[in-house]
């Protein structure tokens, strides 16, 4: 269907988890006279919270790149996924690398969301555009790690704890070290979430190596097996086949401190916003901010980046209504750090509210309630996509 040529755009940088529920909500519940437009480089949405266990177990992978092709249900007056990298941001307009159909190389909007998010490592992400290459790099690291000996993981965020214990699960004659420069892991969470963590990892038997921080070759690590030393700050050796690592996090707001360098932190380069999700710069009112990329006492996980994204949806449609910008309401975060870890098949750690007070759960009630393809299912709904009820979808 084409559009309505009278419609102004809603425009949001980016694919991911922060404009995810707020275009959800769109598709369901339009404004007339507008539209969602995503623009994401990526051809198919990345389901990464399962990259860890994909890194490890081959036989899922096409579940974890999911079509944007319908995830307006092909109605283009609700919205539109545009798959091209925006390269300047305008007060009013964004420019594209390439030609893209209806719009060329740009493209007008009336409310800017930017929900850029990171840049983290593989296997957390995947540094590819197209399923057809996240499959394969997914598959290189199954490889290499069926290979490897004694696997070194640098980092213990989820990535690096869920990685270690699938490796040692799915291959427990393999020497597994996990390397963390902190004494605890999630030091966001709850103490008693650090040890349960702790136990498990033990449990599999991989070894745990905490405060001590390693010294980062300026090459990296090759994606090979092979022998590496890793050297720490304190001076000791860790020696392994293969090297990977789980650390880093670099936000993608270049793009907007080009055009308001103080809407980012000079030091963190995460983008500043005030609490009703708008940017810090007073010329851009009409510019929003989720996720990932800035700076907020929320932990970055994308249950968060998701709430953060329908609070910024929620004053554009007060502002498409009517209101003022004085009039727009301030994100109120539940102020605590929630999170479903995964440790293996059978394990996990699960910090939530849900039964009231904030607490932490083992393996015997969160450890199964974890499906194989860590709800991958869900993503395909988002997409308006049931890739159980039509298999054929996943070749799409």
């Amino acid at each position: 269907m084409a559009p309505v040529p009278t419609q102004k755009n809603i425009v949001c940088i980016g694919g991911n988890s922060g404009p995810m529920g707020a275009a959800l909500q769109w598709r369901d519940d339009p404004i007339p006279g507008y539209r969602m437009i995503l623009i994401e480089e990526k051809s198919h949405y990345n389901f990464v919270f399962a990259f860890p266990r994909a890194a490890v177990i081959s036989g899922f992978e096409k579940e974890l790149f999911i079509p944007y092709q319908n995830m307006f249900y092909g109605d283009d007056t609700l919205g539109k996924v545009v798959h091209a990298r925006a390269i300047a941001i305008h007060e009013h307009h964004i420019e594209l690398d390439r030609e893209v159909p209806e719009f060329g190389k740009r493209i007008d909007f009336e409310y800017l969301m930017y929900c850029a998010g990171t840049t983290i490592p593989a296997p957390g992400r995947l540094p590819t555009n197209t399923k057809e290459g996240g499959i394969a790099m997914l598959k290189k690291y199954q490889q290499v790690i069926k290979e490897a000996k004694k696997p070194i993981i640098i980092g213990a965020g989820a990535v690096g704890l869920e990685l270690a214990a699938e490796i040692k699960e799915h291959y427990p004659e393999k020497d597994v070290t996990l390397m963390h420069s902190r004494t605890r892991y999630m030091p966001k969470y709850m103490k008693s979430f650090d040890a349960m963590t702790y136990n498990i990892l033990k449990k599999h038997g991989v070894k745990q190596l905490l405060g001590d921080r390693v010294v980062l070759p300026k090459q990296g690590f090759p994606l090979e097996v092979g022998p590496v030393k890793i050297q720490t700050k304190s001076g000791r050796t860790v020696e392994g086949d293969l090297a990977m690592l789980c650390i880093g996090m670099t936000p993608n707001s270049e793009l907007l401190q080009e055009l308001s360098p103080k809407s980012v932190d000079p030091k963190s380069k995460l983008v500043l916003v005030k609490d009703t999700m708008q940017i810090q710069d007073e010329r851009y009112p009409h510019f929003f901010a989720a996720g990932d990329v800035i700076d907020h006492s929320d932990v970055k996980t994308g249950h968060f980046a998701w709430m953060q994204g329908l609070a910024a949806m929620h004053n554009i449609r007060k502002l498409i209504n009517g209101a003022s910008y004085d009039e727009l309401d301030p994100y109120v975060s539940k102020g605590v750090a929630l999170i479903k870890l995964y440790l293996g098949k059978k394990d996990a750690v699960l910090q939530t509210n849900a039964l009231g007070k904030l607490v932490a759960l083992g393996s015997w009630i969160s450890g199964r309630s974890i499906p194989y393809n860590i709800f991958a299912d869900a993503g395909w709904a988002w997409m308006g996509l049931d890739n159980k009820k039509d298999p054929q979808v996943l070749d799409l």
